[in-house]
């Protein structure tokens, strides 16, 4: 998604200045197809969303809602608020009304990367082996495969990571349309909840209505549940991983919905024997400058390093690309840092209900530098 996206941003960028496109590129995906690993279930966007209309063509840009779980509520103008449920009770701990004019909308990832990657060619089945410099200014990626291809500059989404002291469980369930006119009363598009008693977290969200009129059929639904990795979570003595098997893990939620209020409690204990369950690994990649590899500007991380290149797209118009990508990863670096901090704090304050309050960036916009951020990055530079 990164690559398609940060490209599509280049590309933007480029028409809006007027200038003619005189580079090339190509895209390699280790995988043997787009969801060869499956293309994970929904995502929200929200702040960014005029940044999307933006980076994509009009053509596209104009699809972006065919993307949400329920376009029918888009339509209707009913964009949703922020609500989070305490488990126990089933009623909202907080919620908050949509400021007039805010638009946002609840994804489903599969949809959204097909969009993104309309007219890319992306080459599948090239998993990088090896790196090398066969000039001063050039450098080639080889792949297991035996191809080979060389350029000025070379973006990876790789990266060092850190498991966060959390599990997940990624679910995706088909119900009866009738069977979730609770949770649409809730919200059209999505809700989160925590348990006050044992912790952990649960969010809701439409991926797909059935048709417009239909009556019996079945809409189908993300519901995440995660939970803290600490000794005595459900009175067990040692921290509780994600069990790896269907039945086992059906099991383990509905053992954690035990005392669950509805709507929550019936969704989970009537999860169908046929719902999707994958484990997530809650993983982090903290930049700094101990993980940064030197590159001398011929190598970068995160697709992102293109936009930073768009003024002077290629060596032909006297760009110094090495200064570029090095200017690249200074402001990368100053504006990554902060929001991961504050990204590990919201999750982590998810799943300790106690800590869902005024002030966790839970319940808040985690723009990149806003003035306390500049002050954490301070503190921890």
């Amino acid at each position: 998604m990164s690559s398609s996206l940060g490209l599509r941003k280049l590309n933007a960028k480029l028409k809006a200045q007027g200038q003619a496109v005189q580079f090339t590129y190509s895209i390699h995906e280790r995988d043997e197809s787009a969801f060869y690993r499956g293309g994970g279930f929904s995502l929200t966007i929200h702040w960014a969303l005029q940044q999307l209309y933006d980076i994509l063509p009009e053509e596209l840009s104009a699809r972006i809602f065919e993307c949400v779980g329920n376009p029918e509520a888009i339509k209707n103008g009913h964009m949703g608020s922020f609500t989070f449920l305490n488990l126990r009770t089933g009623n909202p701990a907080f919620q908050t009304s949509l400021p007039q004019g805010w638009k946002g909308a609840r994804m489903s990832r599969v949809r959204f990367l097909e969009l993104l990657m309309t007219d890319l060619d992306i080459q599948y089945s090239n998993r990088l082996s090896e790196i090398t410099f066969p000039t001063n200014d050039k450098v080639r990626a080889h792949f297991e495969n035996g191809h080979q291809v060389t350029g000025d500059l070379l973006v990876g989404a790789d990266g060092a990571n850190s498991v966060l002291p959390v599990r997940m469980l990624n679910c995706r369930s088909d119900y009866a349309l009738k069977d979730l006119e609770a949770c649409l009363k809730i919200d059209p598009h999505l809700f989160h909840a925590g348990d006050p008693v044992q912790n952990g977290y649960f969010m809701f969200a439409f991926l797909d209505m059935p048709s417009l009129g239909s009556t019996g059929g079945k809409a189908g639904v993300q519901l995440t549940i995660s939970w803290p990795y600490e000794s005595g979570y459900l009175d067990e003595k040692e921290p509780s991983d994600a069990p790896t098997e269907l039945p086992d893990q059906l099991a383990w939620l509905k053992r954690m919905a035990e005392h669950w209020a509805n709507p929550v409690y019936d969704l989970i204990q009537s999860m169908p024997d046929n719902s999707i369950v994958r484990v997530i690994a809650v993983r982090e990649w903290m930049p700094n400058d101990t993980n940064r590899r030197p590159t001398d500007g011929r190598i970068t991380t995160v697709s992102d390093a293109a936009h930073l290149m768009t003024s002077s797209p290629s060596s032909s118009n006297g760009i110094d690309l090495r200064k570029v990508v090095s200017i690249y990863e200074e402001e990368m670096f100053q504006r990554s840092r902060p929001a991961t901090l504050k990204a590990r704090e919201a999750c982590l304050d998810a799943n300790h209900y106690s800590k869902v309050a005024s002030g966790s960036p839970f319940l808040s916009r985690r723009t990149v530098l806003e003035e306390e951020e500049r002050e954490l990055l301070k503190r921890s530079t």
